[in-house]
């Protein structure tokens, strides 16, 4: 079967190809488990808080709704470019309709107490596997290897080979080969801005093309994201993405992360 790195050997030039694929990195890939499949958390369902923590609420005041749950033992056993802690789990919460957020991680023999609050999506079993994956559209990583936000697109995704563009072909690619869009680490989906440049914005660190901007992109990796499912919406064929910088993942402090909705 082709993979991504014969298909841009095959349509773009050599040095161009060299260049992009020195930015692939290994991702978990999440899709609902079939079987036997091992598995490695959940959506929806109910979520396991330790005790004493209060249910997460939005900027409405509004309960969050719990959407995934991670066991992190588990997801050790698969090859992935960000450093998830070792054990225990990882809550993810969004507010219904509305822009509100949080990651709640429990450290592995954290008394628990099993609550339900918010809106209860049906609980879904996760599998997992690793998959390679490429920057997309302009993000700050293929920005900063190009020379430039404005250098991408011309570069790679316009570029034709046998009378058509780059991004065509990838796109054909994607469809037939790409399966679940729930995914851990590795480059996120983007359909608008990147989360890492919506991040180096939020930081002060500029916009592309600023040196700035381009060393604070540096610092942010995708935590998760979860794709639209049968039972969740995010509007408009949305996905939703959690960035978190290294340096807090590195210290478990999950309280920064950026929360950003890709829609079209």
């Amino acid at each position: 079967m082709t993979d991504f790195a014969d298909l841009a050997r095959a349509h773009l030039p050599a040095e161009t190809a060299d260049r992009l694929l020195a930015l692939l990195r290994p991702a978990i890939q999440l899709s609902i488990a079939q079987d036997d499949q091992p598995v490695v958390g959940r959506l929806g369902g109910v979520a396991d808080l330790p005790e004493g923590v209060s249910w997460p609420v939005g900027p409405s005041s509004r309960p969050l709704s719990l959407v995934a749950t991670l066991d992190c033992a588990r997801l050790a056993a698969y090859e992935v470019d960000i450093e998830l802690p070792g054990d225990g789990t990882l809550l993810f919460f969004v507010e219904f309709e509305g822009d509100g957020d949080a990651v709640i991680y429990v450290p592995a023999g954290t008394p628990t107490l099993q609550q339900s609050e918010g809106w209860v999506y049906p609980e879904e079993l996760l599998t997992a596997r690793t998959v390679l994956t490429w920057p997309d559209n302009v993000q700050p990583e293929l920005a900063e290897a190009f020379g430039g936000g404005s250098a991408v697109f011309p570069a790679i995704w316009n570029h034709v080979s046998a009378g058509r563009e780059f991004k065509e072909v990838v796109g054909e690619y994607e469809l037939r080969h790409h399966g679940s869009r729930h995914q851990v680490g590795g480059h996120a989906m983007v359909l608008q801005s990147p989360f890492e440049a919506v991040a180096a914005e939020r930081q002060g660190a500029g916009w592309y093309d600023e040196e700035s901007f381009y060393a604070e992109a540096r610092q942010w990796v995708l935590l998760l994201q979860l794709d639209e499912t049968e039972h969740m919406g995010w509007g408009d064929g949305a996905h939703i993405v959690w960035g978190i910088r290294r340096d807090h993942l590195a210290t478990r402090d999950f309280s920064r992360v950026v929360f950003d909705v890709q829609g079209h």
